[in-house]
């Protein structure tokens, strides 16, 4: 009686203006006052319930999950998650709101529940499950499969996708694929930051970004030591959009190489403009 006693103030409170100082602190405070157990059952009564609400229990739930839950919590929170993805296979409207839950709670759940997350939303294959896909899998490395990433990639030309491969894949595989990132990647930082921990990289993989990124080619050539010609390096510069940032990075290269007459060369130029 008592749980239900909160759960109607909670709805009240819900319906009201989300500005109202007093009224956010009320909903808040309600919240507060479920243990564990109730409040799954609360999460559980109000998937349709307005965005405040929900916010609000799910906060709830996680800073009590940050606490020491007993054996018993851990596996009602498991059941919580199961009736959860039944309800958003009834009713897709459901989906992301059970989505961003799953998410939000993903650390705290035990492997077999994480694995079966990870599956639904790989066999959704959207923009938007990927998305949380690949978050779950970055915030758990032990779970990323490089595969399924380049799969994806290959598919959406989804900029996150490439930016796990360059972060998560391991130094042989970047290696493979770093022809098709420095090739279709638009991202020069992503880029960079593949080919930095790449094995190995073809002289081939070296031109095309030259001819296609060059100030994220200066700038490999500073990190991992390459040797550029003056005339080449200056030919670079000139290749990048005025006042840009890929200008500024690329001035910035010569500058940690020590480049000083190719910075003299581009100071006269500059000023004569």
């Amino acid at each position: 009686m008592a749980n239900d006693y909160l759960l109607h103030r909670i709805l009240q409170l819900g319906q009201a203006p989300s500005f109202d100082i007093d009224r956010r602190s009320l909903l808040h405070a309600y919240v507060a006052c479920f243990n564990f157990n109730d409040l799954c059952a609360a999460i559980r009564s109000t998937l349709h319930e307005s965005t405040d609400v929900r916010l609000a229990l799910r906060g709830h739930m996680l800073r009590l999950l940050r606490e020491i839950r007993t054996p018993e919590e851990l596996s009602a929170l498991v059941s919580l998650i199961d009736e959860m993805l039944v309800a958003a296979e009834a009713e897709k409207p459901l989906q992301t709101i059970v989505d961003a839950f799953c998410s939000a709670v993903f650390g705290h759940l035990p492997v077999p529940t994480q694995h079966e997350i990870l599956e639904r939303w790989l066999d959704r294959g959207t923009r938007g499950a990927m998305a949380r896909w690949l978050k779950a899998t970055r915030d758990h490395p032990e779970l990323f499969n490089s595969d399924v990433a380049l799969i994806y990639w290959r598919r959406s030309n989804d900029y996150r996708a490439a930016k796990s491969l360059a972060y998560q894949a391991s130094k042989t595989h970047l290696a493979e694929i770093l022809p098709e990132i420095a090739e279709s990647c638009e991202e020069g930082w992503i880029i960079a930051r593949a080919a930095t921990r790449a094995s190995s990289i073809s002289d081939a993989v070296w031109q095309t970004i030259q001819d296609r990124n060059p100030a994220t080619y200066l700038y490999l050539c500073l990190k991992l030591g390459r040797i550029i010609s003056d005339e080449d390096a200056v030919e670079l510069v000139s290749s990048c959009p005025t006042r840009s940032d890929e200008r500024g990075l690329a001035i910035w290269a010569l500058g940690q190489m020590g480049m000083v007459s190719v910075l003299d060369r581009i100071r006269e130029a500059s000023t004569s403009r």
